[in-house]
């Protein structure tokens, strides 16, 4: 049974984005010492932090286990940042990401937004076309001085 539940337990939070987010920090040679606030070495406190700020987080149930994560936050003028989209790495390429932005931008139009923004590690080529193929196109690139990467941001306009 699949299923898309609001959650807010930062422990679980937590657990998914450290485990679906080690393979990337593999992948680009990310540590805890030259990214600590990259997801897959953020701890539960600035989890915690971020939904007391407002980020809601939404989890993927796959047989009654949440296998998947993504939050959304408001940012300005109809503008929402989409945030922290995140599979287990076992259950990727069944199609929960694209169910969790759906379901996330569906939010995102009920509350009278009209833009969603992404951001993504800008040398993550896959990452960034299966953004494209969802929507979204690119519109900057921000540097991070206290990251080993810069930020790709793309943008969806929301009808």
């Amino acid at each position: 049974m699949e299923n898309i539940i609001e959650i807010s337990d930062y422990k679980t939070i937590t657990g998914i984005l450290n485990r679906a987010f080690i393979t990337v920090a593999q992948q680009f040679n990310f540590s805890k010492e030259n990214a600590p606030h990259f997801p897959a070495f953020i701890d539960f406190h600035e989890i915690k932090n971020q939904l007391d700020k407002g980020l809601k987080m939404y989890g993927y149930l796959y047989n009654e286990q949440v296998v998947g994560c993504i939050g959304y936050s408001y940012y300005k003028d109809k503008i929402y940042y989409i945030e922290r989209l995140a599979t287990l790495p076992e259950y990727r390429h069944l199609l929960i990401g694209k169910r969790l932005m759906e379901h996330i931008e569906n939010r995102i139009r009920d509350e009278g937004g009209k833009i969603a923004e992404i951001h993504i590690v800008d040398k993550n080529g896959v990452l960034k076309e299966w953004y494209k193929r969802l929507g979204y196109i690119e519109i900057r690139i921000d540097e991070i001085k206290t990251m080993p990467f810069n930020s790709l941001v793309m943008k969806k306009v929301l009808f």
